[in-house]
């Protein structure tokens, strides 16, 4: 295989939502974990970055002239404190067998005043609270069968920790991020039949006292990026 064949991590839309959103920020030293095959990576050095690539499968990276480290989230990552100025943690945090200890390691290498971009399927759109109703869970089911088949009996192959926004702005918080701004991949054509049921939500939480809106963070949980987002959540966080 070679760089043509490079595949991205995540879907359409979110690479270059990150790429728009980190290309006015000054240039500096980047951490890509994990890289996978390297594609966000090769798109973050061409735009000007210093870039470090991590992964806990490093003979799959590709990109020629970047390196790649071994590093296993759900454990201690090979680099010391405060090494970077951004941190690229996408399509990751639903994977980990520890997701919190992954956010407090992603933390730890980021600078103070550092940015950190995590992106996750959107476990709070419209439509996934409605295949959670009908189905009782916000991820597929995997037969054991399929474990030891599809995903090479590794568990980092499965969606391990369906975390909605509101566990992850937790994580982020504990770990001393801020959230500074959310957004989505791509807009889903078929969120416009829910349209209804995003309004009924949103007529119903104005009837809750204020104090339960806000425990209940609905400014944030029905908002066009949460609730009728795209398939995936793209966060924004600084280190304060």
């Amino acid at each position: 295989m070679d760089e043509q064949s490079i595949r991205p991590l995540a879907r359409n839309g979110v690479h270059e939502k990150v790429i728009a959103y980190l290309t006015d920020k000054p240039r500096g030293r980047i951490l890509d974990v994990p890289t996978g095959q390297g594609a966000l990576a090769k798109k973050l050095h061409e735009v000007g970055f210093t870039v470090s690539c991590c992964d806990i499968e490093p003979a799959q990276f590709l990109v020629k002239g970047l390196t790649v480290e071994k590093g296993d989230l759900n454990g201690r990552l090979p680099y010391g404190d405060e090494e970077f100025d951004y941190v690229c943690f996408l399509e990751a945090i639903e994977h980990m067998e520890n997701p919190y200890n992954a956010v407090r390691e992603v933390t730890r290498v980021l600078k103070r005043g550092g940015t950190l971009a995590l992106s996750t399927p959107n476990y709070l759109n419209i439509e996934r609270r409605m295949k959670f109703l009908i189905t009782g869970f916000f991820t597929k089911p995997v037969s054991h069968e399929r474990f030891l088949n599809a995903c090479k009996g590794r568990t980092y192959g499965l969606h391990l920790s369906p975390l909605g926004y509101t566990l992850i702005r937790f994580a982020l918080e504990a770990s001393g991020l801020k959230i500074v701004h959310l957004t989505y991949d791509l807009k889903k054509p078929k969120i416009i039949f829910f349209k209804p049921l995003t309004l009924f939500i949103r007529l119903y939480t104005r009837f809750w006292s204020k104090d339960k809106q806000k425990e209940y963070w609905f400014d944030e949980t029905t908002s066009k990026v949460i609730l009728e987002g795209g398939n995936t959540l793209i966060i924004f966080a600084e280190k304060v």
